[in-house]
């Protein structure tokens, strides 16, 4: 994964430019769909991309997007930061398929 040089907001632009419209969140048991509440598994989504940005001046401040699509097709973007590398996230996050 390489450190990004374009900011966050940049990234997410031309990702929704892309169809990439839905916003994921990490919940207890995988990840919700922020605009209709359902959650998914992690088996029932693929990672098509990953952006890393580092915080400017904290290394704490790092943060990752994640590009996913879901098996029926829907694109979406999970950002994860500050806790990036808490258990349950990273559970979460190595259980989900990867094309990258």
């Amino acid at each position: 994964m390489k450190t990004n040089e374009d900011t966050l907001s940049v990234v997410m632009n031309r990702l929704s430019d892309k169809g990439y419209k839905e916003q994921f969140r990490l919940t207890n048991n995988g990840l919700s769909m922020t605009s209709t509440g359902k959650t998914l598994t992690p088996s029932e989504l693929t990672i098509k991309n990953r952006y890393r940005f580092d915080g400017m001046t904290n290394p704490d401040d790092e943060s990752i997007l994640f590009a996913l699509e879901t098996k029926e097709g829907v694109k979406g973007t999970l950002v994860v930061s500050g806790d990036i590398h808490s258990e349950q996230n990273q559970s979460i996050l190595n259980h989900i398929p990867s094309e990258i």
